[in-house]
């Protein structure tokens, strides 16, 4: 079959792609990397005007199918990727040599490791990376980032020169846990013991979990407000919108839950967690309370989703960036992945020498990490 048999299209607005034909080459019915998902990234305005995130999709098609696509942002500054390269940036500008624009392939605001390329990787590496590459390279952007990447996508780029660059991140891995006490079970008495107090002092509240259809309008409402309270504590910017969460639960039902906990007097929402989840995955995304209660954002956050990836039978639970207390609480210290393509050449050679440095020093910590595990050895 020859080439001319097969379109390619560079779309720079979800309603010009056919959500059936785009989510027909999703896997694992993942979220993030759904149609709707990036839907509601721009009905929320979450992406394009002056966030600094302006997609770019690129299609594969055949007839009347979609054989392959890919997605990447032109990218005006760094906020939102959660793989950090500010010091990048300020040694370009150090040096008077622009770093922004760059292309960024990304979860916009989600430290997710997803697949970037869907549908049919030869054909994507034979016919849709050319093109890729070709917008990269004939636009004046300084690199080009592939955040949270795939590991099958990753021989694919460094045929094309990218820089693969550790970072980390704790999940916990299902390992036939029929309930949390299994689970729990898994871990050192000591950790037993701190989980159980924990708990045990949220226990009086009442927990309510609801699917995307079961979520009100007022819900998200509180949803958002708790949202809000929780950027403004941690001094960081709202990426996201009302309207972007309205659009998610609406049109993502099967993949969205909200927890809430409640007063057991007059059940006013006292705190809640969105999660997402996949075929056989849960993400913890994002949470919030309207009062302090002690051990409420490890109840929510990470206890019951435990609860939800067990009964489920999900093999894993990413519970978002960052965070040391989830080692602690039987979340294990995952490598993820990124990669890099720098155009400098001179830039290119003194970060490359920055993630090996960076590389060595995760490694330091891995090995600290195994130390003071609270897992218990079999």
């Amino acid at each position: 079959m020859s080439n001319d048999d097969y379109q390619i299209q560079l779309l720079s607005c979800i309603d010009d792609i056919d959500q059936k034909k785009w989510d027909s080459l999703v896997l694992d019915n993942n979220p993030f990397v759904k149609y709707h998902f990036f839907k509601a990234l721009e009905v929320g305005k979450c992406v394009n005007g002056h966030t600094g995130w302006h997609p770019q999709y690129f299609v594969l098609s055949q007839g009347d199918r979609y054989i392959s696509a890919f997605f990447a942002y032109l990218k005006l500054d760094s906020y939102g990727e959660f793989i950090f390269d500010w010091e990048w940036a300020r040694a370009f500008e150090q040096y008077q040599v622009p770093y922004f624009p760059k292309l960024t392939t990304a979860i916009a605001y989600s430290p997710i490791t997803a697949p970037k390329i869907l549908g049919n990787l030869s054909l994507f590496e034979d016919l849709l990376l050319p093109r890729v590459m070709k917008f990269y390279q004939t636009n004046e952007f300084s690199s080009f980032h592939i955040l949270f990447s795939d590991e099958l996508e990753k021989p694919i780029f460094e045929k094309q020169d990218f820089k693969e660059r550790d970072s980390f991140q704790y999940h916990w891995e299902n390992k036939g846990f029929k309930t949390f006490d299994d689970f729990l079970q898994s871990l050192k008495k000591n950790r037993r013991k701190s989980i159980k107090r924990e708990r045990k002092a949220v226990s009086h509240l009442h927990y309510k979990k609801l699917s995307g259809d079961q979520v009100t309008t007022r819900d998200l409402e509180i949803f958002y407000e708790c949202y809000l309270g929780t950027i403004d504590k941690k001094l960081s910017q709202a990426y996201l919108s009302l309207d972007f969460f309205k659009a998610l639960f609406e049109n993502m039902p099967e993949n969205t839950i909200l927890l809430q906990a409640l007063d057991p007097l007059d059940q006013t929402v006292l705190g809640n967690a969105l999660y997402l989840k996949s075929d056989k995955r849960l993400y913890g995304r994002y949470w919030g309370s309207t009062a302090h209660v002690e051990f409420l954002h490890f109840e929510l956050c990470l206890y019951r989703g435990l609860e939800i990836a067990i009964a489920e039978g999900l093999e894993v639970f990413e519970a978002g960036a960052q965070g040391e207390h989830k080692r602690m609480r039987g979340f294990t210290p995952l490598i993820t992945k990124s990669l890099h393509h720098i155009k400098h050449p001179e830039f290119s050679v003194a970060i490359n020498n920055f993630i090996e440095q960076e590389r060595k020093g995760i490694s330091g910590l891995f090995s600290e990490f195994e130390t003071v595990s609270p897992i218990k050895k079999v």
